[in-house]
């Protein structure tokens, strides 16, 4: 019966993929050449509700097949899709990235986040979320080898070229300031000080607070704890992901202060980690 559930899923999830891809292509390429700014950045809404039928239509499909149990406690004042937001998330598995589009459809913009370089070759997928702007950047390695000069330089050239089409319009930016996906391995490895969580790095949250500049007035704090083993995607697919829990609270917007924003990060981390250790 899983089988039956993860095949249907993954071929209604294929299909819608591909159909919204080719909107997005056909505005993602006009997007391209025509070199009028205003008109580029009116582009920039049609092709963000076409994400949001995609989103819509995952949701769809995790209520029907029930694929997953999402329990999500948002602050009663998160309601307005027009107000810019910057989310400070751990990480755990793919289905991370489900889990807070489907929960944050109705109450935020079109949710962004930096990706991984290596995902833009995706089929459909890396070229669909390149035209929609989401940063593509290097990731240190898993065995917590740092990135090289060049990389380095990429990075930072990107961050500041694509975070600009942040300014376009209302969006919310995810931040998964652990670099990675945590397992216990690279917890070990990279002698993290958490039990549940690795150590945290300022430069993707530090990237997106300063170029939104006053924008922003307050970040959300969100934290994601599975039920049980942390699925994987094809978990999800067949509905042998169990349940989840998003907690999400609003927090005072930090300093760009290097400094200040580190200590403000670990801080965080701290309370998040004790918060996951209470959790059932």
């Amino acid at each position: 019966m899983r089988r039956i559930v993860g095949g249907f899923s993954a071929f209604v999830l294929a299909m819608t993929t591909v159909l919204v891809c080719i909107p997005l292509y056909v505005l993602g390429v006009i997007r391209l050449i025509v070199p009028i700014s205003s008109f580029r950045r009116m582009l920039a809404y049609p092709m963000d509700v076409v994400i949001d039928v995609w989103v819509s239509s995952f949701r769809w499909l995790i209520r029907i097949c029930r694929l997953i149990d999402i329990e999500v406690q948002l602050p009663p004042q998160l309601n307005n899709r027009r107000d810019w937001q910057v989310i400070v998330c751990n990480h755990q598995s793919w289905v991370d990235i489900v889990v807070l589009q489907v929960s944050f459809r109705d109450v935020a913009p079109v949710l962004k986040f930096f990706t991984k370089h290596e995902l833009i070759w995706v089929p459909f997928v890396g070229l669909a979320m390149w035209f929609l702007g989401f940063p593509y950047v290097y990731r240190a390695s898993s065995k917590g080898r740092g990135l090289s000069a060049t990389q380095r330089e990429v990075n930072e050239a990107v961050l500041k070229r694509e975070g600009r089409r942040f300014l376009d319009k209302p969006v919310a930016v995810i931040n998964f300031v652990e670099g990675t996906r945590f397992t216990q391995s690279k917890r070990d490895a990279r002698g993290s000080p958490y039990e549940n969580l690795l150590q945290p790095r300022r430069g993707g949250v530090l990237q997106t607070l300063v170029v939104l500049e006053d924008r922003v007035e307050t970040v959300l704090n969100a934290t994601i704890q599975y039920q049980g083993q942390v699925p994987g995607f094809w978990d999800l697919l067949s509905g042998q992901s169990g349940g989840v829990q998003l907690v999400v609270e609003e927090i005072p917007k930090p300093s760009t202060d290097q400094q200040l924003l580190t200590n403000w990060l670990n801080d965080l981390w701290n309370e998040k980690d004790r918060q996951l250790m209470r959790s059932p």
